[in-house]
């Protein structure tokens, strides 16, 4: 018995849906067996098989998501017209679980922590879970009275658990397109955490190198990395030395990016290579990919 199924619609496996609709095949997976989302084909092997159908499928649920509509909800809304969904209410939707994350955090219960953020990653993709979960709790963990030991031992979790995801994506076939992350001095570890996330499952081939590096230091490991682009994470200012180094490496390094306020503020003029945020780097990054 051969292991392809016969038919008239085109399919493919589980790795190429991933790629297209960058949603990681562990969430992809989580919508079929805890939510009934997707019903793949199977091949004799009980391989899975996807269809533009399915493509059409998930896009619907981002946007359906992406308006605040809880994954768990989101199945009996599928067959609608989206634009007669009414838009949920964020902090409805999300408070509960940012409180939960913050409550974790403060007991300092690394069980708890992961948990939540493996639930999290495990049920939407790693975009909504930046922008709807971890932003705002980070944000809040940050004006804690706690001389930063909460926020610290959530960025440490939330660092441990990406570790492990770049570790198991190595572990496969390299995607064709390489970046470097490099911390600076005042870089945003947690942030740059979640950029390695959404690059790893956008199907690009992601080193994140976390202690934090001078201008100059990093620079140098830039010139060095070969074909791999390399994003320079710094925020605040810039010294004027720094920017000068800055400024001529950028002309001299076209795989070269900054992201961050401290280039944003003060490098103008090179539009698809410095970055004031994640969002914004990311996209940019998967433009040249």
């Amino acid at each position: 018995m051969t292991e392809d199924i016969q038919t008239d619609i085109a399919q493919f496996p589980i790795r190429e849906l991933s790629a297209r609709t960058q949603v990681n095949t562990v969430t992809l997976r989580a919508w079929e067996r805890r939510y009934g989302l997707l019903k793949p084909q199977r091949t004799a092997k009980g391989h899975r098989l996807y269809s533009e159908e399915d493509v059409a499928s998930i896009e619907k649920i981002l946007a359906l998501v992406a308006r605040g509509v809880p994954i768990g909800k989101v199945k009996p809304l599928l067959g609608g017209d989206l634009d007669l969904v009414p838009s949920n209410d964020e902090a409805q939707t999300w408070q509960a679980a940012i409180v939960k994350f913050i409550t974790a955090a403060q007991s300092f219960s690394s069980s708890k922590v992961e948990h939540l953020i493996q639930e999290a990653f495990s049920q939407y993709p790693a975009p909504i879970c930046r922008e709807r979960l971890l932003e705002p709790a980070f944000s809040e963990l940050a004006l804690a009275t706690d001389h930063g030991a909460a926020f610290g031992f959530a960025e440490s979790e939330l660092m441990r658990y990406v570790v492990m995801r770049l570790s198991a994506k190595t572990a496969k076939k390299k995607r064709a397109v390489a970046v470097t992350l490099v911390a600076g001095n005042q870089a945003p570890l947690w942030r740059m955490a979640l950029m390695a996330i959404e690059l790893t499952d956008a199907e690009l081939s992601v080193q994140l190198i976390y202690r934090p590096f001078t201008a100059a230091a990093g620079i140098e490991l830039a010139g060095n990395l070969g074909e791999a682009y390399t994003v320079f994470y710094q925020d605040g200012v810039w010294k004027d030395k720094e920017q000068k180094i800055v400024t001529a490496a950028l002309q001299k390094n076209e795989r070269l990016l900054m992201c961050g306020t401290a280039s944003s503020l003060t490098i103008k003029g090179l539009p698809g290579r410095v970055f004031a945020d994640v969002g914004t780097c990311i996209e940019g990054l998967l433009a040249l990919s």
